[in-house]
Formats: structure tokens, C-alpha cells, sequence
């Protein structure tokens, strides 16, 4: 399996971050940033290519468990996923680092010896979880696909580094993964940076990535006052984004850079931005090489075009209002007809892991299914008895949850559904909901419990 990871920005400095600058009109300030918040940063070290072979579906949990570990445990500062090649001395493989580092509450030296990559351990025992995730890490990268090994560096009330070393086989793949703007963009235009707070350690990391990633493709840049800039780079987590308009006189391109995905606000606020020549580009963090090379090429190649209409000038990464029109057979091929129907779906989601669950519903967004979420059994089962008025067709529920697991969850909804009919997509009736589970270790006599219980996968 030909397989490669790529992050999205680079290398912070360790010295000093220095001077970040911010807005100079107070009206387009939100209060200082809270320091709860916590801001994702991807590291990645700019080299020609990084195909190699390996387990691209291992590599993929691992990393999963370790940055929702993270995301779980820090309450403000950063979680960065760093990757960065290592000291090889063989030519045909590449030593591979990928690196998952946050500031979170860190763990005791007692408990990293003891028990860290032993099942079911947890330092904090009412955290979420049941202490499998580190157990399933150690196992993944043990497997022949993989063949890594894992350190760990960790202080209480510092934060957690986890270092991941592999040395895959490179791929026979010439085609080059350097992510830079386009080739016609060989000056940057002045730029400023609005939003961006020196006093926290992940917001200053990330505007240091940013300039760093500047000086890396154009080599010299210049950094004006906001008034003065043709580009803006705009922390949307601490700025009024309803008040677009007021940042600079020399309507400058913005570059949006948002914590969430894009709602209303976002979306209504670059819109009214937009147009007369100017142009509002929202990029989603965590951001790096790729997205923001993407993005500064939209944003420049889109000003230095001559458009007919302003409005070409729509915005090059937010949804459409509308349903597009179907694309023609030349273009790309029709989805299949199988697939009309997934709308009328209805899925309840139950798991305790956040990113698990991000992801479950990033699919199901995806594809138009309506969808509700549980973080556990209780939750779910509470879900379930709420939705009597339309049913669930599909229940994904993973079977390690504290308060409630769900086999007991499971057990409770087929109880529930024996009393209503839950209507098809073409109007009969079913008598319950599919209910498939979700774990990372399923033994036999799981397997069999989940028979007798009434699970469908």
C-alpha cells in the first residue's frame, strides 16, 4: 500500500516567538483570548517528497487516539502534530518522525512507568474512556505494517510529548508533495496580521508558522500597518468578523482563518465582504503548506484576473446557497442512484470519543444523512426515547463508554423499539433500528454478547 501524511504548516522557532502584531482599532477586537482556548497546529517539514509504504489505516487510528488524548486534556495553549524526517542510514527507507505535543495537564512519572500502555489504565479515573487508547497505540505500531516505536515525554501541569519513530520503505512515486503557492506568484503583496496574540502560546506559534511559511516561498517579505496592507491575515477566533469592512483602507484581500467549520456568521460576513473588487478567502484550521499556499494562490490569482462580473469573485472555499447544477458525464461521473435516498436517512451516533465522533459525522454530513450524537449510553438511550416522533433507521454504537457501555445501551433501545414502527425510505415498516457497534478490540465473547443483545454488525 503506497501511503504518505501530510500536515499543514511549519516549524516554529524554539527560541523567543517575538512582536505579533494586532489590529490597531479596538472596535474589531473581541476580548483577549481565553486562555481555555486551544488552537491545532500541524508541523510539517518542507521536503520534495514524503510517499513511503506502509499501514496507512494504523498510522491513521494511531494518530486519532493520540491527538484526541490531547484535545481531551488541555485546557488552553496548543495540540501540534509535527512531522519531520529522522536520521536514516539506509537509502531505500525513510526514518520518520511524527510527533503529537500539547499543553495539557501532563501525566506523574509513577504513571508512565507503571501502567501507561497497560489496558484499561487511566491516571484521571473519571476522565471519558476507559483506557484502552494508548493499549491499541503500542499495539498498532508493534504490527508488521507499521513496525515503529513510540516515546513518551511528559511533566504535570507542562504537557505531553509523544514521539513516534517508523522507518517505512519509500515509494516509487516521482511526483513531488512540496506544497507552495502558485509558480506565477513570485511576490508577495504587503501583508499585516490582525488578531493574532502573542501572549498565547498557540496563537503566537501560529502566526510565527505563518511567517515563516511567507519567508520560505518568497524569501523577502514586508509586514505593514493594517491600513496600509493589500493582504490581511485574520484570526477569526479574536476578531468582530461581522465587521469585515472596517479592517484597512486600501481594501486589502483577507485571509480568514476560522477554529470551525463555516456558519452563517462566517458565511454572511465574507459574502457582504466580497464583491467590488475585493475578495474574502475562509480557510478552516488547523492550516498549513498546503491550505495556505491554496488559499494565497485564490486570493492573488482572483485579483489579478479581469473578471467580467463581480460575481466571479465568489468565494473560492465556502459552500454554494444553492444546489449546484448536476455536473455532465464529461465532467465528472453521476453518483449512484443508490445513493438518492441516504437524506431521507436518520443516524444516531453514540461514542465517547470526540474525534471518533467528529469524524463519524463528517461522513454522515457528507453525504446529507440527518444525525444526532451521544457522548455515552445514558445519553444515547435518552436520544433514542426522543425521537419517537421520527425513528432512527441506523445506530453506530461503540461498546466502551463510561456512565453506560454499549452493550447495556443497546440492550435498552431494543427494549424501547418493540413498542413503535419505524418507517422505511419507501413507507413500510420495520420493527427496530440497525444497530451496528463500534470498538477497537472485539473478542469472541463480545462478538457473542452482541448477538444475543441484537446487534446487526
Amino acid at each position: 500500500m503506497i501511503s504518505c501524511w501530510l500536515g499543514r504548516t511549519v516549524r516554529p522557532h524554539t527560541d523567543g516567538i517575538g512582536g505579533i502584531y494586532t489590529a490597531g482599532s479596538q472596535t474589531l477586537r473581541r476580548k483577549s483570548i481565553s486562555p481555555d482556548f486551544v488552537e491545532p497546529l500541524i508541523d510539517i517539514e518542507p521536503i520534495e517528497n514524503w510517499s513511503v509504504m506502509t499501514d496507512k489505516s494504523g498510522l491513521r487510528r494511531v494518530l486519532l487516539n493520540l491527538i484526541g488524548n490531547s484535545m481531551k486534556f488541555t485546557r488552553g495553549g496548543y495540540v501540534k502534530v509535527s512531522l519531520h524526517r529522522g536520521p536514516s542510514i539506509d537509502p531505500e527507507r525513510m526514518a520518520v518522525e511524527l510527533v503529537v505535543e500539547d499543553t495539557g495537564c501532563g501525566m506523574s512519572e509513577a504513571f508512565v512507568r507503571d501502567k501507561l500502555f497497560h489496558p484499561f489504565s487511566q491516571e484521571a479515573p473519571l476522565a471519558q474512556g476507559i483506557g484502552l487508547g494508548l493499549a491499541i497505540v503500542r499495539s498498532i505500531l508493534k504490527s508488521p505494517g507499521i513496525d515503529g516505536t513510540i516515546d513518551v515525554y511528559t511533566k504535570v501541569n507542562v504537557g505531553t510529548r509523544m514521539t513516534i519513530r517508523l522507518q517505512p520503505p519509500t515509494a516509487n512515486d516521482l511526483r513531488s508533495w512540496t506544497r507552495s503557492p502558485s509558480q506565477s506568484l513570485t511576490r508577495l503583496p504587503s501583508f499585516a496580521m490582525c488578531g493574532f496574540h502573542a501572549e498565547h502560546r498557540g496563537s503566537g506559534m501560529l502566526a510565527s508558522g505563518i511567517r515563516r511559511g511567507l519567508r520560505h516561498w518568497y524569501g523577502t517579505i514586508v509586514e505593514v500597518d493594517v491600513k496600509e496592507a493589500g493582504l490581511l491575515i485574520v484570526d477569526g477566533d479574536s476578531v468582530d468578523i461581522s465587521k469585515l469592512d472596517a479592517l484597512g483602507t486600501n481594501r486589502p484581500m483577507i485571509l480568514l482563518l476560522c477554529s470551525s467549520p463555516v456558519d452563517s456568521v462566517v458565511f454572511k460576513a465574507t459574502q457582504d465582504y466580497s464583491g467590488n473588487n475585493r475578495l474574502c478567502t475562509v480557510v478552516v484550521k488547523p492550516i498549513g503548506p498546503h491550505a495556505l499556499s491554496k488559499a494565497l494562490s485564490a486570493l492573488i490569482c482572483g485579483r489579478n484576473s479581469t473578471p467580467s462580473s463581480p460575481l466571479q469573485h465568489s468565494l473560492p472555499v465556502l459552500p454554494p446557497t444553492s444546489q449546484p447544477l448536476p455536473p455532465t458525464a464529461q465532467e465528472r461521473p453521476m453518483r449512484p442512484q443508490s445513493n438518492a435516498n441516504m437524506s431521507r436517512l436518520r443516524v444516531l451516533v453514540v461514542e465517547d470519543n470526540l474525534v471518533n465522533r467528529k469524524v463519524l459525522t463528517a461522513f454522515l454530513k457528507k453525504r446529507n444523512c440527518y444525525f444526532d450524537e451521544a457522548s455515552d449510553g445514558i445519553e444515547g438511550v435518552q436520544r433514542f426515547q426522543e425521537s419517537r416522533g421520527a425513528p432512527y433507521h441506523v445506530c453506530l454504537m461503540d461498546l466502551q463508554m463510561p456512565r453506560k457501555d454499549g452493550f447495556e445501551a443497546a440492550r435498552e433501545i431494543r427494549q424501547l423499539e418493540a413498542e413503535r414502527d419505524v418507517p422505511l425510505f419507501d413507507g413500510t415498516v420495520i420493527q427496530k433500528t440497525k444497530i451496528f457497534a463500534l470498538t477497537g478490540l472485539a473478542s469472541a465473547e463480545d462478538r457473542k454478547k452482541a448477538d444475543e443483545i441484537g446487534f446487526d454488525g
